[in-house]
């Protein structure tokens, strides 16, 4: 199962207000790039940083198969064995994670290890993972 993360208003702000400033930065200063090389630079480097904003807001999601979450943040991937997720709880954490609200789960697996995510049903995510599972403290 499939389940794409939450966006909340707060990320959407700041990720969507990040590009338009590399964008209005780009065509709208004065004295912006002047030579032939400056001006591929700033299109190489505005271009590269608003498609990897864009990777992460449409490619943020995390998906259950079998015994394995796995959880996609654009580029950045990981796998985590479900038997391993000692809790699950609701946080307001602002920390960098895979998660598009500041509404999240904080999971807890193996001895030390935490991950934030948001997906958009969590009660479904959380009984789907509780089915594999049914040792996870679940606190919503």
């Amino acid at each position: 199962m499939k389940y794409y993360s939450k966006k909340g208003i707060i990320t959407g702000v700041l990720l969507w207000g990040a590009i338009a400033f590399l964008i209005g930065s780009f065509l709208f200063l004065p004295g912006g790039p002047e030579g032939k090389g400056e001006v591929i630079t700033a299109v190489l480097v505005c271009g590269f940083t608003c498609a990897f904003i864009l990777w992460c807001w449409f490619g943020t999601y995390y998906e259950i198969n079998g015994k394995q979450l796995k959880i996609v943040g654009g580029p950045f991937r990981w796998k985590i064995d479900i038997m391993t997720i000692i809790s699950i709880r609701k946080t307001r954490n602002p920390l960098s994670s895979p998660a598009l609200s500041l509404n999240r789960l904080e999971l807890q697996y193996g001895k030390w290890s935490t991950i934030l995510i948001s997906p958009k049903n969590e009660d479904e995510f959380c009984e789907n993972l509780r089915k594999i599972n049914s040792k996870i403290d679940i606190n919503l």
